[in-house]
């Protein structure tokens, strides 16, 4: 039914995509919509980034974190379906080209509260605990409450209690990596926590985090 409402994922049922894949909006018949989110699989990174999302969002829940429904190996590609987030992403809020909605402060505090309660779940109540290692306003998603959703767990990484960091490849975005984490590869709960102030800054001032020089 999916690929039949959906004309085989056609792009004009697309409503956002990134460096490793492609959302589309799917209505179903007497049914929320949901989201598609169909991964890339030219790459072996990106069979990777699949599995490691299943695995991690696919075992955890909390109201502040994308609720996973169930995924496909499809000739489409790998895909994995969402609830839909009727706000999009923050980042589109505020610096979309349509910024249909204006923030108040009292819907930017919620937004801000309800991010940090879902990463202090991965933090603190996961075992073994989560790192989202992408923290970002654009994996950021907004329901129609406004209510906030951490998405994007394709480079998430486990740790287990026992530990205190783990030494790893760098990765993650431009702008929002902790400097410590970048310099010495060793990750742990606080390069998340760097990432999220980076958000609560645009948050505040409504800027862009980087501004391109024309």
């Amino acid at each position: 039914d999916i690929m039949r409402v959906t004309e085989n994922l056609n792009e004009k049922y697309m409503v956002g995509y990134g460096a490793s894949s492609t959302v589309y909006k799917c209505v179903l018949k007497d049914s929320k919509p949901i989201a598609i989110k169909r991964l890339y699989t030219q790459y072996p990174h990106d069979s990777q980034e699949f599995e490691t999302e299943l695995e991690t969002i696919g075992r955890i829940k909390h109201r502040n974190l994308v609720s996973l429904h169930g995924y496909s190996l499809s000739p489409h590609g790998n895909l994995l379906f969402y609830d839909y987030m009727e706000n999009g992403s923050l980042w589109d809020l505020l610096h979309g080209p349509s910024k249909k909605v204006k923030l108040d402060w009292d819907t930017r505090l919620r937004i801000a509260v309800g991010a940090a309660q879902g990463l202090a779940y991965l933090h603190h109540d996961c075992n073994p605990r989560i790192i989202h290692r992408d923290v970002k306003s654009s994996n950021i998603l907004l329901d129609e409450n406004f209510e906030a959703h951490l998405s994007d767990f394709g480079i998430a990484k486990s740790i287990s209690s026992a530990k205190t960091h783990a030494s790893t490849f760098v990765m993650g975005t431009i702008g929002y990596i902790d400097p410590e984490y970048a310099r010495t590869s060793r990750l742990n709960e606080k390069s998340d926590v760097y990432s999220f102030g980076i958000v609560l800054l645009e948050l505040l001032t409504g800027k862009k985090l980087l501004t391109m020089n024309p």
